[in-house]
C-alpha cells in the first residue's frame, strides 16, 4: 500500500513510485513545463518504449515459434497500444489546452473524454499472462516482462501528475 506524505512545501505525493516524479512537478510552477513533461513522455512512449516492448515480442516469438499464447498476449498488448495513443491523442488536442488556457476546466475535459482507469488494467494483464506463461524463465520473456513493468510505471507516474495537477 502506498503512504501519502507531505513535503517541506506542504505537496503530497505517494513515497513508494512517486518519489521522483514530485522533483520534476514541484520544481517548477509553470504549467508549460509541466505540459512539455507530459508531451516528452507521450513522445517517449509512442516512440521509444513501445517499439522496444514489440520488438521485444516478435523476437521472442520468433524464438518460440510453436506458441499459440505469446501472439495474443502481443495482440492484447497492441491493443493496449491503440488506446493509448488515442489517450495521448485526446490530452495533447483537448486537455493540455484547456488546463494551459485555463478556458475550461481540464478536469472536464479529460474526465469526459477518457479515463485512466481504462487503460491500467491492460499491462498488469499482459504481465500476468507472461508470468504465468511457460517461456517465463525464457531469459528474452523476463527482458520483456521487465520492459513491461518499468513502462508500467512509467505510464503510473504520467497519470499521476495528469491526475493531481492536470485535474485538481
Amino acid at each position: 500500500m502506498k503512504e501519502l506524505y507531505l513535503d517541506k512545501n506542504g505537496f503530497g505525493f505517494e513515497h513508494d513510485i512517486y518519489n521522483d516524479v514530485r522533483e520534476i512537478v514541484y520544481a517548477t510552477s509553470k504549467p508549460e513545463d509541466v505540459i512539455a513533461y507530459l508531451k516528452a513522455s507521450h513522445w517517449r512512449f509512442e516512440h521509444e518504449l513501445i517499439p522496444r516492448i514489440e520488438q521485444n515480442f516478435l523476437g521472442l516469438i520468433k524464438l518460440t515459434p510453436n506458441s499459440k499464447s505469446l501472439p495474443i498476449i502481443l495482440n492484447l498488448f497492441m491493443k493496449f497500444q491503440v488506446s493509448l495513443k488515442v489517450h495521448m491523442d485526446v490530452e495533447e488536442r483537448i486537455t493540455f489546452p484547456a488546463f494551459l488556457n485555463n478556458s475550461i476546466p481540464a478536469k472536464s475535459a479529460n474526465e469526459n473524454s477518457h479515463s485512466h482507469e481504462d487503460q491500467e488494467p491492460f499491462l498488469s494483464e499482459i504481465i500476468a499472462l507472461l508470468k504465468k506463461s511457460k517461456y517465463a524463465s525464457n531469459p528474452f520473456c523476463q527482458l520483456l516482462i521487465q520492459r513491461i513493468e518499468n513502462f508500467d510505471l512509467e505510464l503510473k507516474k504520467h497519470a499521476w501528475i495528469e491526475e493531481k495537477i492536470i485535474n485538481s
